[in-house]
């Protein structure tokens, strides 16, 4: 797919960019996505049983190339990367001081862009059905467990003698944010989020790793992310890089004549190519509510 030829986004000091991608192009615009991937990106979006999925992953991949692009002075389908053995991608070379991370879920995708530390984008939706309080003190720290207990109200009876609901709303929300918290951390490190579930996220900030992550320090914050999802952001080290949020989406092209363009779409106060409009508000996203299965590993796809 074409972008237009508008320089990246002008960067001040130590940033992490986090990009927003909508990923409901229709038919047209996938069509047209799909030829900015290689040929790796092809056969695992060809491996997708659910056509909708398959769509979605094209249409990230596609949208993270065409971003990655505007930085390294390229077109989409000239990037190229290598990854390591947990799935954490990186530059070689003379783009090798670039890190980026990227994580979907349903109809929404992050990509984080840095060049001061490697990066991790976590990206959860908050499941309908997940077994929060149960799978918190299966897996989390006591202390995060208890923080999961606590928002459940599963201390006992309420005021009219019932039993509470151990999986309420905040108590999902609670326990979805605190995987989103160490995904981000270990999508950082390039490591596997079994390996990382002990790690202590109750509060964002700085995180200490122990483990198989010993001697390892992350900076941990919280993204803002539309009713549904939760989303964080670590970047390796003691450094609290500053932060820019984007939109990016699909512009609809002429009809007959050619591929649409892909529009970068800036936030309020940024400084705006020709093109570029306010980014949206968070909650302004759509999401779609899929049913969704209660896994100690969240669903922030890479």
């Amino acid at each position: 797919m074409t972008a237009r030829r508008e320089p990246a986004p002008p960067r001040r000091g130590p940033e992490a960019d986090v990009w927003r991608i909508r990923l409901d192009g229709g038919d047209r615009t996938v069509r047209q996505a799909v030829r900015l991937l290689d040929a790796r990106e092809r056969q695992r979006a060809d491996r997708f049983r659910d056509a909708l999925a398959a769509d979605r992953f094209v249409l990230a991949h596609a949208a993270a190339r065409s971003i990655l692009g505007r930085y390294l002075g390229v077109s989409g389908a000239a990037v190229h990367w290598s990854v390591g053995p947990h799935g954490k991608p990186y530059f070689t070379g003379p783009w090798g001081a670039w890190q980026w991370s990227l994580s979907r879920a349903d109809g929404l995708a992050l990509l984080a862009v840095c060049t001061t530390a490697p990066v991790g984008v976590d990206l959860e939706r908050v499941g309908a059905q997940t077994q929060a309080l149960a799978l918190a003190r299966r897996f989390l720290p006591a202390l995060e467990a208890a923080d999961v207990g606590r928002l459940s109200g599963a201390t006992g009876p309420d005021a009219d003698g019932a039993d509470p609901d151990p999986d309420g709303p905040a108590a999902r929300v609670a326990y979805h944010r605190l995987l989103s918290r160490k995904e981000a951390c270990v999508k950082a490190s390039g490591g596997r989020l079994l390996d990382g579930l002990r790690l202590d996220v109750l509060t964002p900030g700085a995180v200490l790793g122990d483990g198989a992550f010993a001697g390892e320090r992350w900076f941990l914050r919280d993204l803002p992310a539309p009713s549904g999802f939760v989303a964080a952001l670590a970047t390796l080290g003691d450094a609290e890089p500053g932060l820019r949020l984007f939109d990016w989406e699909w512009a609809t092209g002429p009809p007959a004549d050619g591929p649409g363009e892909s529009r970068l779409v800036l936030p309020p106060g940024a400084r705006a190519p020709r093109t570029g409009r306010p980014a949206a508000d968070p909650a302004d996203v759509p999401a779609d509510v899929p049913a969704d299965v209660p896994e100690p590993v969240g669903g922030g796809a890479r």
